[in-house]
């Protein structure tokens, strides 16, 4: 069971405006935390794996596009989110819906759902190796999920790498590209800093 990094296309330049501050504001007014509070938490959210809706009493979030982004994909990646149009979502729920929580967003380009990954793949400890500068770890020099723990899972995170990158299996990968669904480039290099496809 091969392991993809799921990224944006090359050249693509994320289309919602969506990050902690953006959530924050619209989620404070549903909260009983304080907007820094929720600032705090959000920045945290992707390693500590938090709920959004254990944050906020919310239905649905209203979010806008970047007017510099003239891309129209099926899927959109912002940071560990994954924005979905519902053609993409009708097909993907029964697929990702076990690894995270989904929260409708109304967006100046129609309804599209919000999907909020809360799921770790478990690496491989013998292939898996941590990166070394002046005797301070500095991030990875490889990864490597055990193929068993991925198996069913079709999306996840790796706490070794930080919950900052989206991996999937290729179950996720075979789903996608087999209905065309566009917005996503998948990288075997899962943690170069420039991949090639």
């Amino acid at each position: 069971m091969n392991s993809y990094r799921v990224e944006l296309p090359q050249d693509s330049v994320t289309a919602l405006n969506l990050d902690s501050f953006i959530l924050a504001k619209q989620m404070v007014k549903h909260s009983k935390l304080s907007i820094n509070e929720l600032l705090v938490r959000l920045q945290r959210l992707p390693y500590e794996n938090q709920s959004l809706y254990s944050l906020w009493d919310g239905e649905h979030l209203d979010l806008t596009f970047n007017p510099e982004s003239t891309d129209d994909f099926d899927i959109n990646i912002v940071g560990t989110y994954i924005v979905l149009k519902m053609s993409a979502y009708s097909v993907l729920k029964p697929l990702i819906a076990d690894f995270g929580e989904f929260i409708k967003i109304n967006t100046d380009r129609g309804e599209m759902m919000l999907f909020n990954l809360l799921t770790f793949g478990k690496e491989d400890p013998q292939l898996t190796e941590v990166k070394y500068t002046d005797g301070f770890e500095d991030g990875l020099k490889s990864l490597v999920f055990d193929k068993e723990d991925i198996y069913k899972k079709s999306l996840y995170k790796s706490k070794l790498e930080g919950g900052d990158l989206i991996y999937c299996n290729e179950q996720f990968f075979n789903e996608v590209k087999l209905n065309n669904l566009t917005g996503i480039t998948f990288y075997t290099d899962l943690i170069g800093m420039f991949p090639k496809a």
